[in-house]
């Protein structure tokens, strides 16, 4: 049982004190760059907050505003999270329910927010992880979690273990599903609060290994079992019991990458895009901030050795120097103008490099720029987010259509009723779609009549149920059944894109003289600012003269006494 310990400990090892060459010359440690960008994100000098000579060293943050900036053009929300099926007309009123249940689900869950954590993430360190739990998933932090073939493509070809930190009453809670939790704590200090160092490891070992964790007849060493380790020990990278063992049918991990495969799993983040930058930035500010300290200071000479040695203390308002040579020494901080360019010019590349122009962050352009040119920019820089969103949207979409949605389906379905409001955004799609049921049951009762009068007596059951502002629908198991709905991630943010096609459209309304056209181009304009356009009231449709006003008004009486009677 020893082997799979050592084998953990030397893969931990080789992680933390390792690199490995991507290209000839260049060796990698995905390591030491997270563990330097986590100072950075805390803004701590890798050598301390004081220089050899005791100077406080300031952080000029330079990496979070832009990555604020990048984070709010991606502007992510479950509003962009829907729901369709290729069969429309069927399971219209079923997919109406599960994408409102969706978002209940999305923002009573929590997931939201870790939606919203993974974007985050994504922009700071280049890489997000999610990882499958029984009935959940979780956003993995990449400071405890070492993929172990550093120039893997995607996890799938990569061994990965998970770091975690637990005190005994957190071991203690699973001694159900976990061997040797009791004889782990005892080997804990005596006198004071253990903390646990533990370490799940998913991918393959050799079937050797496993059987022998397992207590089986010895299996061969070229055979490689996908398997879910847990190991622990009371001291870092050194685990020493062997917790849970069991195999898989597939590595439980989603990921998503910022930017392009450049021989190492690790991609690049802002973070890491802008490292030399803040290092540089921080030196400037600090030389700036020195040099001003000195030059700052009140200092006078003269040639009279009789003259006070201090003025600050010994010298008050109105106190009379006969000095033969007394004057203020100048100083001034030399090579300020070429720090200030430097500085311009690092902030400049900054900006190309985090795609973070005034335009894009919001603040005000300069007033000769034109109002159309700086619409061009915004424009232009949005492609950038564009695809982002684009890798982003990807992403989500499995991690909802494969874990989230599941879920939400199986508690849908254990639903008796669920109750539609007016705020619920469906309501009126619903009556809409009982309206139009309630007509097709009952055509062959209703007397000859137009296609007109059919659209006023649909528009009456909708008008009369509308009445209600709340309905209870009633679920069935059978409804569900053979109901497999498919995930839409549509990341459009409010940016240029969507003011482009509102612009657009609103050059052909202008245009268009037909007003059926022109009122259906509106329409398209209204539903992609989000506005549901079936609930607006609408203009009732004119009624043709019939050719026999006797027959038309014999029809009238004969609908009229067909609704009466429906009523009672």
């Amino acid at each position: 049982m020893d082997d799979i310990l050592k084998i953990v400990k030397e893969e931990i090892e080789t992680y933390r004190t390792g690199g490995k060459d991507i290209v000839e010359g260049y060796s990698f440690s995905p390591y030491k760059l997270i563990r330097r960008i986590m100072l950075y994100k805390n803004q701590i000098y890798p050598t301390g907050k004081f220089d050899s000579q005791g100077n406080y060293k300031y952080w000029f943050d330079i990496i979070t505003p832009r990555c604020s900036s990048e984070i709010k053009n991606i502007d992510f929300d479950t509003k962009d999270i829907s729901l369709y099926s290729e069969d429309i007309k069927n399971d219209f009123l079923k997919i109406q329910i599960s994408d409102l249940k969706l978002k209940e689900w999305l923002k009573d869950t929590g997931q939201a927010e870790k939606l919203n954590e993974a974007v985050e993430i994504g922009t700071e360190f280049g890489n997000v992880v999610w990882k499958r739990l029984k009935n959940d998933y979780e956003v993995m932090q990449l400071n405890k979690f070492m993929v172990l073939n550093i120039t893997a493509k995607s996890l799938e070809e990569s061994d990965v273990i998970e770091e975690a930190n637990m005190l005994s009453s957190d071991l203690r809670r699973k001694t159900d599903i976990w061997e040797n939790v009791e004889d782990l704590i005892k080997t804990a200090p005596v006198n004071e609060t253990p903390e646990f160092f533990i370490y799940e490891r998913n991918g393959e070992v050799s079937e050797k290994v496993y059987n022998k964790i397992k207590n089986k007849k010895e299996g061969k060493e070229d055979k490689f079992v996908l398997t879910k380790i847990i190991v622990g020990g009371v001291k870092e990278g050194k685990p020493s019991h062997i917790l849970f063992s069991d195999e898989m049918n597939e590595m439980p991990y989603k990921e998503y990458h910022r930017s392009s495969y450049s021989g190492r799993w690790f991609r690049e983040g802002i973070y890491e895009t802008l490292l030399d930058i803040q290092t540089r930035a921080n030196e400037i500010g600090n030389q700036i901030a020195r040099g001003l300290e000195y030059s700052s200071k009140v200092i006078f000479t003269g040639e009279d050795k009789l003259i006070v040695q201090n003025i600050t203390t010994d010298l008050v308002n109105g106190d009379y120097i006969k000095a033969k040579d007394l004057h203020q020494v100048e100083v001034r901080l030399q090579g300020l103008d070429q720090l200030i360019v430097d500085w311009n010019r690092l902030m400049d590349l900054a900006d190309k490099l985090a795609n973070s122009y005034e335009v894009v962050t919001g603040e005000s352009l300069g007033s000769a720029v034109p109002f159309r040119l700086g619409a061009m920019m915004n424009q232009n820089a949005g492609k950038l987010f564009d695809f982002i969103r684009e890798k982003l949207g990807i992403a989500f979409q499995g991690v909802i259509a494969d874990w989230i949605l599941p879920e939400m389906l199986k508690n849908l379905k254990l639903q008796d009723v669920v109750k539609l409001t007016s705020d619920s955004g469906i309501l009126n799609k619903y009556y809409k779609a009982v309206a139009d049921d309630w007509y097709i049951k009952n055509l062959t009762y209703l007397p000859p009549h137009t296609e007109e009068q059919a659209m006023q007596i649909k528009d009456d059951k909708l008008q009369e149920l509308m009445q209600k502002k709340e309905a209870n629908v009633e679920l069935s198991k059978d409804m569900w059944k053979d109901f497999i709905p498919k995930v839409r991630v549509n990341i459009v943010g409010e940016n240029y894109n969507l003011m482009a096609e509102l612009e657009t459209l609103n050059s052909f309304i202008a245009l268009e003289q037909d007003p059926i056209r022109r009122t259906a181009l509106i329409e398209i304009a209204m539903r992609k600012k989000g506005l549901d356009v079936d609930s607006l009231p609408k203009t009732p449709p004119v009624q043709e003269q019939p050719q026999d006003e006797e027959l038309n008004s014999l029809v009238d009486q004969q609908l009229q006494g067909f609704k009466n009677k429906n009523k009672k």
